[in-house]
């Protein structure tokens, strides 16, 4: 879906131009974007894990790519809390702001088809004990969701894979990822964050990391 979102400067900040999603896209206009990871505790069948999201086949970037639990672009006049809606939206989680735990803003930069993706990522991490089986999926965002031990997510890079268990509109089903799985973010963006997740987890409210 298109919408009408904020251009930015380098260092973040708003500019005052407003254009269309696919136009910031095609002519790599730096932008603002939600990130939210969701991190469950240990559960009688396994340990504590993150979840990914499998992103739609329909998807004009990365379509069946895994990608963050939950993320969207912040349209004109939003800040970055106001991308909290997409948690509900593609999960069918309401979530209250003050669950949120701040890790910080990283500076992405993608090439993709018939442009270059220009985008700040406010990332959030939320503690849920929700059975990602009980998630209710939009199905024209999110194909499906995976739980990823923190000990694999920690060691997915360098591992070269990892074991998961997937959770589509159907039966659910163990399966193997590999980084080349996921959107090619240059940085290590699982293992931060499941780092900053086992801190979280510990009782410790982690530093921001990006």
């Amino acid at each position: 879906m298109d919408e009408r979102i904020d251009v930015l400067d380098e260092a973040g900040g708003r500019t005052g131009e407003v254009v269309w999603k696919s136009e910031a896209h095609r002519l790599g206009l730096w932008h603002g974007c939600f990130h939210c990871w969701i991190c469950a505790p240990a559960t009688g069948t396994g340990g504590p894990f993150l979840l990914a999201q499998r992103r739609a086949a329909e998807k004009d970037t990365w379509p069946g790519y895994l990608d963050v639990t939950a993320a969207g672009h912040l349209a004109t006049g939003e800040e970055p809390l106001d991308g909290l809606r997409e948690v509900e939206e593609e999960l069918g989680l309401p979530v209250h702001p003050d669950r949120l735990v701040p890790l910080g803003t990283r500076r992405v930069e993608l090439e993709i088809p018939g442009g270059l993706d220009r985008e700040f990522h406010h990332v959030f991490l939320l503690l849920e004990d929700t059975p990602p089986r009980d998630l209710r999926l939009q199905r024209e965002e999110v194909e499906a969701v995976l739980r990823i031990d923190l000990d694999d997510a920690e060691i997915l890079w360098s591992a070269g894979s990892a074991p998961a268990r997937e959770y589509p509109a159907g039966a659910p089903f163990d399966t193997r990822i590999v980084p080349e799985d996921f959107v090619p973010y240059e940085d290590d963006y699982l293992r931060q964050v499941s780092l900053a997740a086992r801190q979280t987890l510990a009782g410790n409210r982690p530093e921001k990391i990006f």
